[in-house]
């Protein structure tokens, strides 16, 4: 019977930065000085959406739902809003839009807005990466725009996200995934971590195997990890039966081997010694199969 996978919870990002109460500016401040201005009542009549807003889909549950809040509730933030290019008495928005939307349905004339001068192409991004119904990859391809905007590597984007490193790589790993399956992928609520150990499956007939069972709900991290983890151990090892130091430690017998080898990549990396395309492989699939072994 197909396995009822659990509903998505927030973002890495959202969840990272969920007491972020004054606005996206201050949830990342690579933004620029949007900080701290004062807000004012807009005319919704006066509110455009920004046509660079990369969102294209908004959920029509998900926008009732935020309208009923905004009914019971009121604005708890304000929107942030830019002049227009092209009419002085118009606003664009910057973020906020789905706000606006649900105001629009509940026919309020005026929301409480702030002016924002600073980066306004990625606080759209972040504001995206706040939202709590991302999917896996929805998110991987936020973070993907968002370092491509700002020119970082990975370890910028985690410095400046208050992310791990690990966290973004493995996020990013998931977009190396064939579009449509992602789109039915999500429908179905594979998890990232699901979508993550199919991604790192090299051997294309095994992922497409690995594929069809998460899109049918028969996939868990744990089998995922039981079918990488044994190729894994078979490219590193050899031919079965092999008793090399990696298959004994894949079984957890010997440990010093792992201590060796950071002693070595360590004092490689002292002397500015780089790795080879071999090595850099070697390394990769070893982590993924630690990877196998920490999750199992």
């Amino acid at each position: 019977m197909a396995r009822a996978f659990k509903s998505r919870g927030s973002s890495a990002f959202a969840q990272a930065h969920a007491s972020a109460l004054t606005g996206v500016a201050s949830a990342a401040p690579f933004l620029g000085d949007a900080k701290f201005k004062h807000s004012f009542e807009v005319a919704l009549s006066k509110l455009d959406p920004d046509p660079a807003q990369p969102r294209r889909f908004f959920d029509e549950d998900a926008l009732n739902e935020l309208t009923e809040s905004l009914k019971l509730h009121g604005q708890l933030q304000p929107i942030l809003v830019r002049p227009s290019d092209e009419d002085d008495e118009r606003w664009v928005i910057v973020v906020g839009e789905r706000r606006w939307r649900a105001a629009s349905k509940l026919n309020w004339d005026k929301m409480l807005a702030i002016e924002f001068s600073g980066d306004r192409k990625s606080a759209m991004l972040v504001e995206n990466l706040m939202r709590a119904d991302l999917t896996p990859a929805e998110e991987a391809q936020g973070l993907q725009d968002l370092m491509t905007e700002q020119g970082w590597s990975q370890r910028e984007a985690a410095a400046n996200l208050g992310l791990s490193q690990a966290r973004i790589s493995r996020a990013i790993r998931i977009l190396s995934l064939p579009a449509p399956f992602l789109a039915e992928a999500a429908a179905a609520g594979v998890t990232s971590n699901v979508l993550v150990g199919i991604a790192r499956e090299e051997d294309p007939d095994r992922k497409q195997s690995l594929m069809a069972r998460a899109v049918a709900g028969n996939l868990t991290v744990a089998q995922v990890n039981e079918v990488r983890s044994k190729d894994q151990s078979d490219r590193l090892a050899g031919a079965p039966g092999d008793t090399n130091t990696t298959v004994r430690l894949a079984k957890g017998r010997d440990l010093s081997v792992v201590k060796r080898a950071m002693t070595a990549l360590l004092a490689n990396k002292k002397q500015g010694t780089g790795l080879t395309a071999e090595g850099r492989k070697l390394l990769q699939d070893l982590r993924d199969v630690v990877d196998a072994l920490l999750h199992d």
